[in-house]
């Protein structure tokens, strides 16, 4: 079977099988893979989204996962379920869940405003030389 090439579209790897995949899969694995660790379950099958029970669970997360990319970015959302406020939250459906992307998003943006502003004043530091 073939392997799925990296696209710009397709730049993450699922976890389970080493092929890559949307933002939105890679994040839903994230979720399920907390999600069973924290019911006891080991770690997931090789593509676990074609078994039951994780099938729809996994389907819901992409889904949800979407929502959140259109509204944030990918990488706020990657960045938020990283992150260690995330550990105890097992799906994007969480009141919680929207608070903690919007978080990242929100440092993500300040820290390329500085960046902006640091590029300006070296542009202007050069025109000036």
């Amino acid at each position: 079977m073939k392997k799925r090439a990296r696209t710009e579209k397709s730049k993450y790897k699922h976890k389970s099988t080493g092929d890559y995949c949307t933002c939105a899969a890679y994040v839903a694995e994230m979720l399920c893979a907390n999600n069973a660790q924290h019911q006891n379950k080991g770690s997931l099958p090789y593509k676990f989204w074609n078994i039951k029970p994780w099938d729809w669970t996994f389907k819901k997360q992409v889904i949800l996962a979407r929502k959140f990319i259109k509204k944030y970015s990918e990488e706020a959302l990657v960045k938020a379920v990283s992150s260690p406020e995330f550990s105890r939250t097992f799906s994007l459906n969480s009141p919680r869940a929207e608070a903690i992307v919007r978080k990242y998003h929100e440092i993500i943006k300040a820290q390329a405003a500085k960046e902006e502003q640091v590029l300006d004043v070296i542009e202007c530091q050069t025109e000036t030389s």
